[in-house]
């Protein structure tokens, strides 16, 4: 157990900096990947190679932490805070997720730049897509730097409904990691039941040239949802930490996966416009 709450933190730690988690940015990939259309997926296979796209989803995450990537970080959110109606250009403060959706997107179509830009514009889309959706990358309350700085104590059941150590973390790397993980054992089973199950109720995603700013707008209110299902700390007018049960993930699982799968029916969407007949 104490290997397990061990691990569990580190992971928590490693969600504060990364939208979804290498699990979530796989699922949606993965549900893009099988629904590319013939030329887009030719095109993919030609600037990627043999990997899969979940297998490169989270390149983005281990390149903004290098030094030729630091300049990418504010390319992954924008912080939106929950009490406006949704994005403005004042909230991008020079670089943000929708610039970065948008001029990620014209290069990846741009048949007329060199195949290692195109790759890389890739990569950058396949995950940047994912952060899309996760509700913390669009949002914050009050500065709260997209609830990173909102401390939780999370107590939730395992796949098998079992209950996990009780895990201090933040609200961010809640929805990043946590959910995710405890939703199934496997990511690949995750993202075939969302694929068979989910996708089919979802409407068709914008893909003209507003796309960025309207996805990020659904976003926001999502995660304005997301910030009214979470309970105020116990303590009236502290900044104690917050605890979440099993009747917060109860509430949270069916938003968890329409934006898990969301990501992926806008990812395949997007990669079938771009790279396309």
């Amino acid at each position: 157990m104490a290997f397990f709450l061990a691990s569990a933190m580190a992971l928590a730690s490693i969600g504060s900096a990364n939208a979804w988690g290498d699990r979530g940015h796989s699922i949606v990939a993965e549900i893009a990947q099988h629904h590319l259309n013939p030329q887009a997926a030719a095109a993919v296979q030609k600037l990627i190679g043999p990997s899969s796209m979940a297998g490169v989803a989270s390149w983005a995450d281990d390149f903004k932490n290098t030094p030729a990537g630091t300049g990418t970080k504010p390319w992954h959110y924008v912080d939106i805070d929950i009490a406006k109606p949704g994005y403005s250009e004042d909230d991008c403060k020079g670089s943000c997720l929708v610039s970065a959706l948008r001029d990620q997107s014209s290069l990846l179509a741009d048949i007329k730049r060199s195949d290692a830009d195109r790759r890389k514009a890739l990569l950058m889309v396949i995950h940047l897509v994912g952060d899309s959706t996760q509700p913390f990358h669009c949002s914050e309350r009050n500065g709260d730097g997209g609830a990173n700085n909102v401390d939780v104590f999370l107590r939730i059941n395992g796949p098998d409904g079992k209950e996990l150590p009780i895990l201090p973390t933040n609200l961010h790397a809640v929805w990043d990691e946590s959910l995710v993980n405890a939703r199934a054992y496997g990511w690949g089973g995750y993202a075939d039941d969302l694929d068979s199950k989910v996708l089919p109720t979802l409407p068709s995603p914008r893909t003209d040239q507003d796309f960025a700013k309207a996805w990020i707008d659904e976003c926001h209110i999502v995660a304005q949802g997301v910030y009214a299902l979470t309970p105020p700390s116990s303590r009236a007018g502290s900044k104690a930490p917050i605890a979440l049960g099993p009747d917060y993930q109860k509430a949270a699982e069916p938003v968890l996966d329409k934006q898990l799968a969301t990501g992926g029916l806008r990812l395949a969407a997007l990669l079938n416009k771009l790279l396309g007949p």
